[in-house]
């Protein structure tokens, strides 16, 4: 807690100094608390690079093998605590991040610049000022408290904030209570390889994945009550024990690929069909979704991301019930944008063998109903950083 009031009040103290004039040549790019490259600002960075010789693009990042992989690449980067990141981060126009400007470093030195907040994904969870506990917080002293401590300053604040459809930009408005004109629907950049079968053939041959095999991903979110550590381990320990399901598995070439959320870390490891995924395999969520030819999840964004493809989505919730009242709670209702969801675990396996394709017609009508409303029909696919680049430069943001 002390760190935290002592980074906060550091940050309150930097927003009041740091006022100069900035170089708009100068983009700089992070992602996922400096941790890693990847989501949004990766593909956004790629994009800029190739498209855009003029603009000076720098990855940011407190991961040393980050580093050398992009300096491996042939592109900018620098570990936030250089010094020479600290006179970028003063110096320049534009920064893109997509969880919070500790993207770029633990300090916020980018007050002056054009903050553009990329998200690392569109969600149907409250966040933030959105929550059920802050939304409710009159005659709280500690929510009031707690509202107003975001409220003077958090690492999301940004200049401008994207969106996927009119109803996601509704749910980043009242999240972060940020105003209806600096959120602008332009599609997420991270998506435009769901459309690039070269990255999704690499995957698969990265993976062992035969062309004649079925690609079922498994992608549950990370769950902040109860059971949110033993929720996988149980599932994946049921249908290991299951010998008749595994073999079915295996005769019906059905690989069975799980990612766990980042958040989570389980001990079961991969067995026959059933391919565990962890946070080391250094895979990229996006690349799974190009490749996978449905997939179950629950909470997690991704679905509407994968939607896109317009392949079978399946919502595996079993406790959803616990989620509503213990979770951040949801934004819709579940039958607000599905057509089906599966509850129970004999279901759940019954789904990935889907033998009459009736799941497949089920998941197929989920997918119609989630484009229906979290993915606009005027975003032409696969062409979402050009999009957003185009949009930027109408709305007068940047000139390229």
């Amino acid at each position: 807690m002390l760190k935290i009031l002592f980074d906060w009040f550091i940050n309150v103290i930097l927003m009041i100094l740091f006022f100069k004039k900035r170089d708009d040549n100068i983009w700089l790019f992070g992602s996922w608390n400096g941790e890693r490259y990847n989501d949004n600002s990766k593909y956004l960075f790629e994009y800029v690079v190739a498209n855009y010789p003029n603009i000076d693009a720098i990855w940011i990042t407190k991961n040393k093998e980050v580093k050398n992989k992009l300096l491996n690449k042939n592109r900018k980067c620098y570990l936030s605590n250089e010094l020479i990141a600290r006179k970028l981060r003063l110096n320049a126009g534009f920064v893109f991040f997509t969880n919070g400007l500790t993207d770029l470093g633990n300090y916020d030195l980018c007050h002056g610049s054009m903050k553009i907040y990329l998200s690392h994904g569109m969600n149907i969870k409250k966040l933030y000022y959105a929550t059920n506990k802050i939304k409710k917080r009159k005659n709280n002293f500690i929510r009031i408290a707690q509202y107003y401590f975001i409220k003077i300053y958090n690492d999301t604040h940004r200049d401008i904030t994207i969106a996927t459809s009119k109803k996601t930009k509704e749910f980043l408005i009242e999240s972060f209570e940020v105003p209806s004109e600096k959120v602008l629907i332009t599609g997420l950049p991270r998506n435009d390889i769901l459309f690039d079968k070269i990255i999704s053939d690499k995957l698969k041959n990265k993976l062992g994945h035969k062309s004649k095999e079925r690609f079922i991903l498994y992608i549950p979110t990370w769950r902040n009550f109860g059971q949110n550590e033993s929720f996988l381990d149980n599932i994946i320990d049921s249908l290991f024990n299951d010998n008749t399901y595994m073999n079915e598995l295996k005769e019906q070439g059905i690989k069975l690929y799980i990612k766990p959320h980042p958040r989570i870390r389980i001990s079961s490891i991969s067995k026959g069909n059933v391919i565990i995924l962890n946070t080391c395999s250094n895979l990229d969520t996006q690349e799974l979704l190009a490749s996978a030819d449905s997939i179950i999840t629950d909470y997690s964004g991704v679905f509407i991301d994968y939607a896109l493809r317009d392949k079978p989505i399946h919502f595996f919730v079993p406790d959803l019930d616990d989620y509503k009242t213990n979770g951040n709670d949801l934004f819709l209702n579940f039958e607000e944008f599905t057509d089906h969801i599966i509850k129970n675990l004999t279901s759940f396996k019954e789904t990935i063998l889907d033998k009459d394709k009736i799941y497949s017609k089920q998941g197929i009508k989920n997918t119609e109903k989630i484009n229906s409303i979290f993915n606009s029909p005027f975003l032409e696919k696969g062409k979402y950083c050009e999009t957003l680049i185009s949009v930027f430069e109408n709305n007068n943001i940047l000139k390229v």
